[in-house]
């Protein structure tokens, strides 16, 4: 099987019809302008509302409140209206600080709310009478509980993400720890182990639906591979600032699945460096069998799996323009479970070895049977299910292919009858890939925002054949009765997986209630898979 899939994608937050584009912004700003308080949905970002009063619980208009990033000393100003209301919408994720001035009345300081991808945080602040240079101070926490939002979702924070143990370190996994989601088939087309997708596994299932169902989002971007069901681009660990899980109310923007909404956002730099080195390893010195009923079966397979790499951010201009960038590499060979096929016995080994093209199944095997008739034996390795006439003759291709076979090489026992036409072994599986990401932020003026990120993905692995490296007849379709399916053997070959995404986020602020946020993205995706002995011409050999 050969399978060579070429993706473009594109979609209203994609790279499309510019023109189709502009027009849907200008309907866009018209709705926006027709209301003083709009409700901003977003997958990567977050708002922060509240109101102000005073100690009688009296609303505060013309209060002015001052938002800060912590990480980046961004900044922000509004003006709580008639009702006392304020809003910023469409907020990176991180920590925040805001201030409230209003003459009369004590400035208030709440230092530190944190706000994750999807929130609408409510920070409602109650105003002291005094003078303007006094201070109070409010310790505040994002509720656990918000009522501005109806979506159910679950968030694995920037902590999970770095400090919880993971093998393989795949995000996907840290999905499978949210209420309702259970992980994938093990056999599915997001498995990894087919040739439909060779990456680690991308498969989990939330709410008993398909794993390929699912929606991936990363930074407000669609992110889907649309022929197999799952992931484009598949970001590092190291790149990434949380994760959410949206298994039910989805938000308009993100309901097109029945599945989860699984929405990544990666990190940006800061205004201090910051960077990271690693490696993991393990093999079979410290590694117990995967199965240890196989103990008896060989030797323990081998494996050998290390994973490294780093990252590195900051500030390209201090309060202005920031980097971040990782890179991460696998490195894996693992031995698969020792397995048993049968192969021409030492006669007839002998026998296909001197037979040439155009001699008929009598000659190649005189005696065993008189010409004209069927096949007695139904288990020889030559026979199928209905038999082979003695008078076939021998086609050249068909005994090049025979010739694949290798030697037995053990004696098994099936009813005290020993069967010297086995042969065992315990192949090595290889996957190698890369993966990069690299993001850059930039700050025009508090009002004027930009950032493009690009990732990039590339694996190659191949799952060697059951009975040798120069056997296949499962990949190829001739002979495939003789083999039995399972333990991956269906799908071996080499194959080849990359995918990579350009994206190019801007946010414009008119005021707190007017704020345009504008995604485009380019991704690609290419699945490529070979069978065993690709381009060996079988006429030649």
């Amino acid at each position: 099987m050969i399978r060579n899939m070429h993706q473009i994608q594109r979609s209203t937050s994609q790279c499309g019809n510019f023109f189709r584009l502009l027009g849907q912004l200008a309907v866009l700003l018209v709705l926006l302008t027709c209301g003083t308080k709009q409700l901003c949905a977003q997958l990567s970002t977050a708002d922060i509302v509240g109101t102000i009063s005073d100690s009688l619980g009296a609303v505060v208009p013309g209060a002015n409140i001052t938002l800060i990033n912590h990480a980046t000393q961004d900044k922000r100003v509004a003006q709580s209206n008639a009702s006392g209301d304020y809003q910023f919408t469409l907020l990176p994720t991180g920590h925040y600080s805001i201030t409230v001035r209003v003459t009369g009345f004590k400035t208030s300081t709440t230092p530190d709310l944190a706000v994750e991808a999807g929130d609408r945080a409510r920070n409602d602040v109650h105003l002291i009478a005094g003078g303007a240079t006094e201070t109070v101070t409010v310790e505040a926490t994002t509720p656990l509980l918000q009522s501005d939002n109806a979506t159910v979702s679950s968030t694995v924070t920037e902590a999970a993400v770095q400090d919880l143990p993971l093998n393989g370190r795949n995000f996907v996994q840290l999905d499978q720890l949210v209420p309702g989601a259970n992980e994938g088939p093990g056999n599915g087309l997001s498995s990894g182990g087919r040739p439909d997708d060779r990456r680690t596994t991308n498969g989990f299932s939330v709410n008993g639906q398909d794993d390929i169902l699912n929606n991936y989002i990363v930074d407000g971007i669609d992110d889907n591979e649309r022929i197999i069901g799952t992931i484009g681009v598949k970001p590092s660990v190291e790149g990434i600032q949380e994760i959410s899980v949206q298994t039910n109310s989805y938000a308009p923007e993100a309901g097109r699945t029945a599945g989860g909404v699984i929405n990544l956002v990666t990190k940006s730099g800061s205004n201090k460096f910051h960077g990271t080195a690693y490696e993991f390893f393990r093999n079979d010195k410290l590694d117990s069998r995967d199965n240890f009923f196989t103990s008896a079966q060989g030797k323990k397979p081998e494996l050998r799996q290390n994973q490294f790499g780093g990252s590195f951010g900051g500030p390209i201009f201090h309060d202005k323009t920031f980097f971040f960038a990782d890179y991460e590499a696998l490195r894996l060979v693992k031995g698969m479970n020792p397995y048993s096929s049968n192969v021409p016995d030492s006669a007839e080994y002998a026998a296909i070895n001197a037979a040439t093209a155009g001699e008929t199944i009598a000659d190649v095997f005189p005696g065993l049977f008189p010409a004209g008739s069927y096949c007695p034996d139904s288990t020889s390795i030559l026979c199928s299910t209905n038999g082979i006439p003695a008078t076939q003759t021998v086609n050249k291709i068909t005994l090049n292919y025979l010739k694949l076979y290798p030697k037995a090489n053990t004696i098994t026992k099936d009813l005290d009858l020993a069967h010297t036409n086995t042969y065992m072994t315990a192949p090595n599986k290889t996957q190698f890939g890369h993966t990069l990401d690299t993001r850059v932020d930039h700050a025009f003026n508090q009002n004027n925002h930009i950032f493009f990120r690009f990732n990039y993905n590339k694996v190659s692995g191949e799952i060697p054949a059951p009975i040798g490296a120069g056997a296949n007849p499962l990949a190829t379709g001739d002979l495939a009765s003789i083999v039995p399916t399972g333990n991956y053997w269906d799908y071996t070959g080499p194959a080849t997986d990359k995918a990579y995404q350009y994206a190019l986020g801007y946010t414009r602020v008119f005021s707190q209630n007017l704020v345009v946020d504008l995604r485009a993205a380019y991704t690609r995706v290419n699945n490529f898979s070979q069978p065993n002995n690709y381009n060996t011409n079988a006429d030649e050999t």
